[in-house]
């Protein structure tokens, strides 16, 4: 049943008997054209009691409508800030819940909201809700209009009493003008925008350099005072609400001598031949001619969000033609030329492979074999040139990550690297190593008894996180004791109980950071307060610039390339903030920490969520749970703690022969409970395992003693557990309890159940 008019079509249907009280489903509307071409656009859907979202809306219309009112300031945004030093009032191009009042309120800017206010709802809870609100307001200043696209990101909570702001922030980035006067001396001023979201990259030289800037690509050659506009779903004339829509990035691939400039547009494709899809599109700006041609057109069938995070891992073009990207765990070549394209590997998770951050260098170890890798690859993906770099007999290998193009990876012995009972690893490195594609090693660390767990590198500081054996025999980094035999894989394996926690080590690397003849940077003026402006490195005539608009170039013939698909892909987990997909991961502890960290949520490959920070009642027990048996020379704590999670799931198994027989804790529950995906939160915290609890859920945690709890409750200032020495339950302080688990590594194996 729908209703059209000339500019509407409304359309009514009943689901009130498809769907489940409380349960969050997809809907899909398909549109089908003339041309017979399907469009399809994707909301939510969730039946409820009383979420109370109308008076969430009301709240959310309100303060922004107050922002605008600087006059009753006090009156209605006070009891909402948290005003103090963290927030930063020097700048309008994001302002937060701490900023100072006469910031949330525009400061002495003469602004005006030009466009109706859009809200979209993030997240629907009983309690909480996330909202985003999109809008552009005018800037005037001295004489001049400035557009601008505004995004305000709300989190709150809703009580019988009132409704609590979580937490508020705005971002503020002006429509960069190339007509208007931007220039002065040797400065183009890009406005009002995020230093950091401005990509610039020049030839070798400086002489000619391409920008983006809130989407919009140009070039600009020094020389010859000529500005380009490359590429942009919006100009003079599309200036509305389709060509601004922002789920699209543009990437800078190089910039020769000549002023030619290959680049990627990929995400939602807002206008031209490939509007309403989601792709990468592979273009060349022509200097000479003056003309944009289409190389290669890659379609996408995920949303654009998750392909944003794909080609933000890998993104590069080498000689020869070719083309790397990333996709859903697979890193892919291509010949622009002949549109081949082969999968490089497969099946990666974050751990198995690294990229130098100017995207040229890339290493990987075969998909899936994380910390168990005799050999790597090396490669550069300008050249294409591969290096294999092998561990020495008896050890893996692990990359690490880059400083500069130069690899960072360590080496841990076979007979070091173990796995917990869950089937988590535990790899110490006894040797790191920093080596150039020239097989040359520059650098290498290796300490007597000193193992190194992980790395952070930032900038030219590499800081190393480090463990000590106790009362171990020097070995060689063969893996040879003085009286032991050659083949180390018959050697005791280490548990992590030989090892101690000792001070982080730093190494320092003295290469010098190439700094470019044209450099993004900001500066503080009245009234505007932080701008972020170009310094080119010539003045710019500003009367004699010439404002280029290049030809397109139509492709005659196929130019898209069909993907293979991989023959396996890896588990991933998505974390959604307010600001939308922000992470992905192959590790379900990473991607729950990132989530705990932003008040997010965690949704697996199939829609299910996985973990979401909020609506935790105050208390909760699994009554069902109210005792084991104790644990017995025959019947350790793990396997009492095991077979009461199998009893509580209705299933009756013995786990210690699972044990015994060299099954891991991880493999006993997904195996013999139906329905469920066993989860391994090594790392995160107690309060965060505590949603599981919540939903009656009960979690295993492991001590490093070999003995084990069963946490079964909660309230404000207790935890329930099961304690198997006796099989009893009782209550820890909560503080006591995060402690006792933190020192021993947060090691906690939990399970969601599965919908059908």
């Amino acid at each position: 049943d729908y209703q059209e008019s000339d500019e509407r079509m409304t359309a009514y249907f009943t689901i009130k008997d498809l769907i489940e009280q409380g349960k969050e489903y997809n809907l899909v509307l398909q549109l089908e054209l003339a041309s017979g071409q399907q469009i399809r656009y994707y909301t939510k859907i969730l039946q409820v009691e009383e979420y109370h979202v109308g008076e969430k809306l009301a709240f959310v219309k309100k303060f922004h409508e107050d922002t605008f009112d600087k006059a009753n300031v006090e009156e209605n945004l006070a009891i909402y800030l948290e005003s103090n030093e963290e927030g930063d009032n020097s700048t309008f191009q994001k302002v937060d819940i701490h900023s100072s009042w006469n910031q949330v309120t525009w400061g002495d800017l003469y602004v005006t909201q030009t466009s109706e206010t859009d809200i979209d709802i993030k997240e629907m809870m009983e309690q909480t809700a996330s909202f985003q609100v999109h809008y552009r307001v005018s800037v005037r200043h001295q004489g001049e209009e400035y557009d601008c696209l505004v995004t305000e990101y709300y989190r709150i909570r809703y009580t019988s009493e009132r409704i609590y702001l979580l937490d508020f922030e705005r971002e503020m980035n002006q429509l960069f003008d190339e007509r208007k006067e931007v220039y002065n001396a040797n400065k183009i001023s890009l406005g009002i925008q995020d230093p950091k979201e401005v990509e610039l990259t020049e030839c070798d030289g400086g002489g000619i350099f391409a920008f983006v800037v809130g989407n919009r690509l140009f070039s600009y050659n020094v020389s010859d005072n000529k500005m380009a506009l490359l590429f942009s779903f919006y100009d003079k004339e599309n200036n509305d609400a389709r060509a601004t829509y922002d789920k699209h990035s543009i990437k800078i691939l190089n910039v020769d001598e000549t002023g030619n400039v290959k680049f990627v547009v990929y995400g939602y494709m807002n206008r031209g031949r490939h509007e309403g899809e989601n792709g990468v599109q592979i273009n060349m700006y022509d200097s000479g001619r003056n003309t944009i041609q289409e190389l290669a057109y890659i379609p996408y069938r995920k949303s654009a969000e998750l392909l944003k995070q794909d080609m933000e891992e890998v993104c590069y073009a080498g000689n020869h033609n070719k083309f790397y990207m990333m996709l859903d765990s697979s890193i892919y070549e291509m010949n622009l030329s002949s549109k081949d394209c082969q999968i490089i590997e497969s099946n990666l998770n974050e751990e198995c492979f690294r990229v130098s951050e100017d995207g040229k260098m890339l290493a990987w170890i075969e998909g899936g074999s994380e910390y168990g890798a005799a050999k790597m690859t090396l490669m550069n993906m300008t050249s294409g040139k591969k290096t294999e770099i092998a561990a020495p007999a008896g050890n893996y290998v692990q990359p690490l990550g880059f400083m500069g193009n130069d690899l960072i990876y360590g080496i841990a012995r076979i007979s070091d690297v173990s796995r917990g009972s869950s089937g988590r690893v535990f790899f110490p490195m006894h040797t790191i190593r920093i080596q150039n594609e020239k097989d040359e090693v520059l650098k290498e660390y290796q300490q007597p008894d000193i193992y190194v767990t992980g790395c952070e590198i930032n900038e030219n500081q590499i800081m190393l996180y480090r463990v000590k054996k106790e009362g171990k025999e020097e070995t060689d980094t063969e893996g040879n004791t003085a009286a032991a035999s050659e083949d180390v894989e018959e050697e005791k394996p280490v548990v992590m109980g030989d090892f101690t926690e000792i001070e982080n080590d730093q190494i320092m690397n003295s290469r010098e950071e190439n700094v470019g003849e044209n450099l993004v940077e900001t500066i503080v003026i009245d009234t505007l307060e932080t701008l972020t402006q170009i310094a080119v490195k010539n003045d710019i005539n500003a009367e004699s610039l010439q404002l280029l608009t290049p030809r397109e170039v139509l492709f005659e013939g196929e130019n898209r390339i069909l993907l293979p698909a991989p023959e396996e892909l890896v588990e991933r987990y998505f974390v959604y903030t307010i600001y939308g997909l922000s992470g992905v991961y192959t590790d379900e502890a990473a991607a729950v920490n990132a989530a705990y960290e932003a008040a997010g949520v965690v949704m697996n490959d199939t829609g299910n969520c996985v973990w979401y920070r909020g609506n935790r009642v105050t208390r909760n027990q699994i009554m069902k749970i109210t005792g084991g048996e104790a644990a017995t020379e025959s019947t350790g704590q793990l396997a009492v703690c095991l077979d009461t999670i199998l009893e509580f799931e209705d299933v009756n198994r013995s786990t210690q022969y699972m044990l015994d027989s060299g099954k891991t804790t991880i493999e006993i529950l997904q195996e013999n409970i139906p329905d469920i995906q066993v989860l391994d939160l090594t790392g995160c915290n107690l309060d965060s395992i505590l949603y599981y609890t919540n939903q009656d859920i009960p979690v295993l945690a492991e001590l490093n003693d070999g003995s084990a709890r069963l946490v079964t409750g909660f309230n404000e200032l207790n935890i329930v557990v099961l304690d198997p020495t006796d099989g009893t339950v009782y209550k820890v302080g909560m503080n006591d309890a995060a402690s006792m688990f933190e020192e021993n590594g947060n090691r906690f194996i939990t399970y969601m159940r599965i919908d059908q």
